[in-house]
């Protein structure tokens, strides 16, 4: 959290010290300004004590870096900060140079004028820039020393009286400039504390406000630890429950109570109690759908038997197979309503099922006393097994046989129908037909509206005792 707090502080800090250093240079342009002016009052006065001082160079390259100082401050205002430290610290070196050679020359007291361009520089670029200035002092006032040895560069030489007038003006310059940049020096210096205060004080609340945080983010890790192994022991608890109900448990429930007591994650337990509800309206549905199932079974095969489609018994024994008639022994009984293989003694019943519907049983016997192995129970069970499936494929198939030819027969009807175009005629052969696809005893037809209140036509009987007309 503090490490990321950092940055944030960052942008405010750098802003502060800019914003310190434009003060700094604006507050040093002033006094430099009020210096240039100080210097060119003396040169006015030095006209006085000097016949042939050279005022009018000395005015133009004070003029010229008083312009210098304008740019100066017409940057600090565009947010020019640095540019305006170089034109300063340029401009200043080379009108100090060019008055030493009207002021005589290196050794001259315009010299002192390099201490304070040094102690500015420090405060506007910092220490380097400070050292840049003084190593470029000392090596330009070093050339210019051996060139004036030699003859090449001769600076104008001032009388003695007007060099020392010079000299202590420039030196009381000097000492202003020096106490009014001390003063800035101060100022900023006091600046800077409370700015340091202020960004301690805020370190401190950020600290307290990145504690705070750490101790929430602890919470709620621990939290979710807790809640990531409630969810995990949950989930298998769940699973194993669903296993259950994949495997046939139907009975298998979720215990609420002792998930309440477990689990403290009230989403969770919601959960719980939806699966259970949802496993038992599943479950009923289920068993809803097996009641139909079973139904529809039991009656699609207690109408394909009483159809008449294949004997319902054989008997087979001594290698001969004869058609009886159903005769159910206990153990088939037991089979049949236990749905389970039945061994009693030497006699066998297996069920025959048809998608858990019973539909039949399987009854043997073996009069020489050898016991049923487990191999011979597999054995027989999986013949069953097989012989279900494809008893059902075959009622399938005479069923959907037999649908076909209705469908045929109602298609034949439907176009006799739509070829007749008398109603006696029509009731006529509709009568006829389904008699003969029927097999149909008597079968007759009237034509009378019923009242709405259902009851008997006026021109039927008075009672159901009359017998029917012959069909024709």
């Amino acid at each position: 959290m503090i490490r990321l707090g950092a940055p944030t502080k960052l942008p405010a800090v750098v802003k502060q010290t800019a914003a310190r250093k434009a003060q700094t240079l604006a507050a040093v342009t002033r006094v430099t300004l009020y210096a240039l002016g100080a210097v060119f009052l003396f040169a006015i006065f030095a006209r006085r004590l000097v016949p042939d001082f050279p005022t009018l160079p000395v005015v133009l390259s004070l003029a010229g870096y008083a312009a210098v100082l304008l740019l100066v401050q017409g940057l600090l205002r565009r947010g020019a900060t640095e540019w305006g430290a170089r034109a300063y610290l340029i401009g200043g070196g080379l009108t100090l140079l060019t008055l030493c050679y009207y002021m005589g020359g290196p050794l001259g007291p315009i010299t002192l004028a390099f201490a304070p361009l040094i102690v500015i520089s420090a405060l506007i670029s910092g220490p380097g820039a400070a050292l840049g200035s003084t190593l470029g002092a000392v090596v330009l006032m070093a050339v210019w020393l051996v060139l004036q040895g030699r003859g090449i560069a001769i600076p104008y030489s001032l009388p003695a009286s007007a060099e020392r007038v010079l000299t202590l003006g420039i030196m009381l310059l000097s000492l202003g400039s020096m106490v009014a940049l001390l003063t800035v020096f101060v100022r900023l210096i006091e600046d800077s504390l409370a700015s340091a205060y202020q960004r301690g004080t805020e370190l401190s609340e950020a600290l307290e406000r990145a504690e705070t945080a750490a101790q929430a983010e602890v919470e709620a890790r621990r939290q979710v630890q807790e809640t990531l192994e409630q969810l995990q022991a949950s989930v298998q608890e769940y699973t194993a429950f669903l296993s259950r109900v994949e495997e046939g448990d139907f009975e298998a429930r979720l215990d609420m109570e002792d998930l309440a007591k477990r689990i403290e994650n009230p989403a969770l337990l919601a959960l719980g109690s939806r699966l259970n509800r949802t496993v038992e309206t599943l479950i009923t549905a289920l068993n809803e759908l097996r009641a139909v199932q079973q139904r529809y079974l039991r009656e699609a095969w207690t109408m394909f038997l009483e159809s008449g489609s294949g004997r319902r018994g054989f008997y087979a024994r001594g290698g001969e197979v004869q058609a009886v008639s159903p005769a159910w022994n206990p153990p088939m009984l037991k089979a049949t309503q236990g749905r389970r293989t039945v061994v009693e003694g030497g006699e066998l019943a297996v069920p025959i099922a048809v998608r858990d519907e019973v539909i039949g049983a399987l009854s043997a016997r073996r009069t020489d006393g050898s016991p049923w192995t487990a191999e011979d129970l597999a054995l027989v069970e999986s013949v069953m097994d097989q012989l279900g499936q494809t008893l059902e494929t075959l009622r399938l198939v005479e069923e959907t046989q037999r649908q076909a030819q209705r469908q045929q027969v109602l298609g034949d009807l439907s176009g006799r129908f739509s070829r007749s175009f008398d109603v006696d005629a029509l009731l006529q052969q509709a009568i006829m037909d389904l008699g003969r696809i029927l097999d149909l005893d008597e079968v007759a037809v009237f034509l009378e509206p019923v009242t709405a209140a259902g009851e008997t036509p006026a021109t039927a009987p008075a009672t159901g005792a009359e017998e029917m007309p012959d069909a024709a």
